[in-house]
């Protein structure tokens, strides 16, 4: 059984929903308006990790035919159920759930209160999570329902920001908020989080074209690479859309919150009505990201436990999770998210290059070991000096050693630890032409 061509870009829209949540909209206005006079440097770095990693993780995963668990195999199956474990709860209900639902509320709400409490962001969760447990409930359905009924209004509400935004800019752009602008944009695009969500939406997708019927690995292969193709470039096209706005636009935004200058942009844009479209804009997209996430939480929950616990129930429980941890609110979410960004990126990251390199090094398991250790053995210290620096303790040792690697600075200290690993394990292989 074949795809047609339609149902292939449908697909391909539900993915770019999925992808499309909370920081997906924030992120790139607020790189904007610091970029300033240094804005597609800094962009093209956001779009390499917030859109070319995510397109490489769903291509990793169609390859394989399963999803972050069968590829972290490869390196040891006690590892495997460790970092997948730590990336779906990351995506799912400690992390980025939670903070679809607390954006949704700063951006779509609060404007229309006048202020936040306590309260309504409690009655406005669960308002949200009931939506999106019926449209989670509903199982093989979900791409359907994602890519032919929301994806399209989410489409049009942001087209109709972007649109204005370009053709009437209401500032000029400024000077830029900081250096290295592409290192910057290259760390804020771990912030939206799509690369974790990649090798786990992968597996939406192949779930969903099986649930059609289709059964032919290089068929589901295909439509999957070309369902992420489809993804990445309208995500692509967004976020040079939005950053552009916020660097025009939000030059005159003097506030710290990046979903309050969405707030600000749309309004200035498009007077009261923006406070409507963005509010639209921001269910729809906080709404599909979530609902793909929860989805994929019950998938994996249920098959951890072979299947004693049920999808619908890990469903419930992960959406109830989530509804205690959005009551927290979007600030003191996005300050949890960095020092876990930058400790599991890194090696999500290097996963997914040795699997789409697989054949080069002839899949040999101990290339995947020992690069895998090089690279959690630095940024696994890093993480320790973050921690340590914000309760106060100088690691002196520490600090001078992370200092002598290479961008360690940009944020980039574990690439040569990664490649020199890479290269060692590859030197002390077996001799054979046997693959994992």
């Amino acid at each position: 059984m074949q795809l047609t061509k339609k149902e292939i870009f449908f697909t391909g829209l539900a993915l770019l929903a999925m992808f499309f949540g909370a920081g997906n909209l924030i992120f790139p206005p607020n790189l904007g308006q610091q970029a300033g006079e240094h804005l597609w440097p800094a962009i093209l770095g956001f779009i390499i990790t917030g859109v070319g990693l995510p397109l490489m993780g769903i291509t990793a995963v169609a390859k394989v035919g399963g999803d972050l668990e069968y590829l972290a195999n490869r390196v040891h199956p006690i590892f495997s159920k460790v970092i997948t474990t730590v990336v779906v709860l990351s995506i799912g209900p400690l992390l980025a759930i939670p903070r679809t639902a607390a954006t949704t509320y700063e951006v779509a709400i609060v404007p229309f209160l006048g202020n936040a409490s306590d309260l309504s962001l409690a009655i406005m969760s669960f308002v949200y999570f009931t939506i999106v447990l019926l449209f989670v409930l509903r199982g093989s359905k979900i791409v359907d329902d994602v890519g032919k009924v929301l994806t399209p209004f989410l489409i049009i509400f942001l087209a109709i920001v972007i649109i204005k935004g370009i053709l009437y800019p209401q500032g000029t752009i400024g000077t830029a908020q900081f250096e290295l602008p592409f290192s910057k944009g290259f760390l804020e695009g771990y912030n939206t989080m799509d690369a974790l969500a990649s090798v786990i939406f992968g597996m939406v997708i192949v779930n969903a074209l099986r649930a059609k019927g289709i059964t032919d690995k290089k068929v589901i292969e295909k439509a999957t690479i070309w369902s992420g193709i489809i993804a990445a470039i309208g995500l692509s096209s967004i976020y040079m859309g939005l950053a552009y706005i916020g660097a025009t636009t939000g030059s005159n935004f003097t506030g710290d919150n990046p979903g309050q200058m969405l707030s600000y942009i749309t309004t200035t844009l498009l007077g009261p009505l923006g406070k409507i479209v963005i509010a639209i804009a921001m269910s729809l997209a906080c709404l599909t990201t979530a609902i793909g996430l929860v989805a994929c939480c019950g998938n994996f929950f249920s098959r951890l436990s072979n299947y004693r616990i049920s999808y619908n129930r890990v469903c419930i429980i992960t959406v109830l999770v989530s509804l205690l941890l959005a009551n927290m609110g979007l600030a003191r979410i996005l300050e949890i998210s960095v020092p876990l960004l930058v400790t599991v990126y890194p090696i999500i990251i290097v996963l997914v290059i040795l699997a789409l390199c697989h054949n080069l090094f002839k899949g040999k398991r101990m290339v995947y070991i020992t690069t895998i250790i090089g690279t959690s053995a630095v940024v696994l210290t890093g993480l320790v000096e973050m921690i340590a620096a914000k309760i106060g303790i100088d690691f002196q040792m520490t600090n001078s050693l992370l200092a002598m690697i290479p961008w360690h600075d940009q944020g980039l200290g574990w690439v040569i630890p990664a490649l020199l690993t890479a290269i060692f394990g590859l030197l002390i292989s077996p001799k054979t032409k046997q693959q994992i």
